[in-house]
């Protein structure tokens, strides 16, 4: 005997799936940087050298979009976002640069929740996770992990601790 499943049982199936969807799309990105510690890596890119955690903060869902333009506003705001020159300064970029932390540049990493690329000389490379460490040198303050964001916080409020 062959069972077919109704049409009620398709449209709970559907309308589950279709939730699940909604509810991921409207969650919070999570957006991590790390600092590559080899001296070697703006000549060379990553090749597979210890990282270091410095900045992890959420995009809201509203800014959803592909990786690249994710990983590239993270670029921005890690070389330029504290410049009035180039706008208004973003206080998330403001403090980054506050606790010591350099640009961003070629063999360092960004995460897009969970997703790691590392900065090429012209655009990113996907690579797996790297190994990290927690070491500090002049120009790379590792995070805190105790002042990591709560998802769902506004990244841009003055009071997101990042």
């Amino acid at each position: 005997m062959k069972i077919r499943p109704s049409r009620q049982d398709i449209s709970t199936a559907f309308d589950r799936c279709r939730h699940t969807l909604l509810r991921w799309a409207h969650r919070p990105v999570g957006i991590r940087v790390f600092h590559n510690l080899s001296d070697r890596a703006v000549l060379s890119g990553y090749l597979g050298q210890p990282v270091v955690e410095v900045l992890a903060y959420h995009e809201p869902s509203a800014a959803r979009t592909r990786d690249v333009d994710l990983v590239e506003s993270a670029f921005q705001l890690c070389n330029v976002g504290d410049d009035p020159e180039f706008g208004e300064p973003d206080q998330r970029a403001i403090r980054y640069r506050s606790r010591g932390n350099r640009s961003l540049s070629i063999g360092d990493i960004v995460a897009v929740d969970g997703r790691f690329y590392a900065c090429q000389r012209i655009g990113w490379r996907r690579i797996t996770a790297p190994a990290q460490v927690h070491e500090r040198r002049h120009g790379t303050t590792p995070l805190d992990h105790n002042l990591r964001p709560a998802p769902g916080t506004d990244p841009r409020s003055p009071e997101a601790q990042h």
